[in-house]
């Protein structure tokens, strides 16, 4: 056996036994890595992944060893060493989030190094995987999901962990509402992939207010208040949301005031921007809101 059929052997069966990879994807999904991924020799203490960074390549290790690490310095710590035939770097290629970990060669090594577009085309059509992909890792994708949002950012892994232990992933359909504006507020949700649509009823007309993306949040005005849903929110095409349940993230905001701060002061402007979020709203005020939306409106669509 010649040395690139050695190297297509190793790919092959890292992809194969792959817990999520190997069941679900097709042999021409399988190729498709093989085919757009790029061999790349790294010499010993080069960094591959460097935490904090936005970075979405998929690695496969064909030959030598790489240590996974957080913090720097003194606050370093190791979390695990990765040999030949492991995979990493699938999280961050189809959520888009930054690094959470430094990824640092530790023997003279060769990859295959899948660009990050071309393994999230691969996966994002299969809902049935990327469900598989969510659950597998959902740890790593509750704490990169909290990661995202700048409230819990510079926390450690240790403050966020009630929130990771209680947290659950769910899919949304395209369409479908996943919080009702007047319904109970049980739940703190951040977007992890896909777009949802914020509107309110104003009188007899739904209003859209804002888009959410992956790496915002939503729902924390009801969490904080008690208070009923200011708006409905709906996916427009398929999304993955972090939940976290009322009471969890009422605990660790009382734990974290600094967080609870912020939170606040957000939840409340939001809800001031809500027209007849107020009892100071009267109707020639509303009236005059949606006039003004109109002329926004049309300013930019004429």
């Amino acid at each position: 056996m010649n040395k690139k059929d050695d190297i297509h052997d190793v790919i092959e069966n890292a992809i194969e036994n792959h817990p999520a990879f190997g069941d679900f994807l097709t042999t021409e999904e399988k190729q498709t890595f093989i085919d757009y991924g790029i061999v790349h020799s790294a010499v010993e203490k080069e960094v591959l992944c460097k935490q904090g960074d936005n970075d979405r390549r998929v690695f496969i290790i064909i030959i030598g060893e790489v240590e996974i690490s957080e913090g720097s310095g003194d606050s370093k710590v190791v979390l695990s060493h990765l040999k030949r035939g492991e995979v990493f770097g699938e999280i961050a290629a189809l959520f888009e989030p930054v690094r959470i970990s430094n990824v640092i060669v530790t023997k003279p090594s060769v990859f295959l190094v899948i660009p990050g577009a071309v393994f999230e085309k691969v996966i994002a059509g299969r809902s049935e995987l990327y469900a598989e992909i969510l659950e597998r890792y959902k740890s790593r994708v509750s704490e990169n999901a909290l990661r995202g949002v700048d409230l819990f950012r510079q926390l450690d892994k240790e403050t966020l962990q009630p929130l990771i232990d209680a947290a659950s992933i769910i899919g949304i359909s395209p369409n479908q509402v996943i919080i009702n504006e007047g319904e109970s507020g049980d739940y703190f949700y951040i977007m992890i992939r896909g777009t949802a649509r914020v509107s309110h009823l104003v009188g007899s007309s739904n209003i859209n207010l804002a888009l959410i993306h992956p790496g915002d949040y939503f729902g924390e005005w009801s969490v904080l208040t008690g208070a009923p849903r200011a708006a409905t929110v709906a996916a427009i095409d398929r999304v993955y949301l972090l939940r976290i349940e009322r009471g969890i993230m009422l605990d660790f905001i009382q734990a974290q005031p600094e967080v609870a701060e912020r939170m606040d002061l957000i939840a409340h402007n939001r809800h001031d921007c809500i027209p007849g979020s107020t009892s100071a709203d009267s109707a020639e005020e509303l009236s005059q809101w949606l006039q003004n939306l109109e002329d926004v409106v049309t300013r930019y669509c004429d």
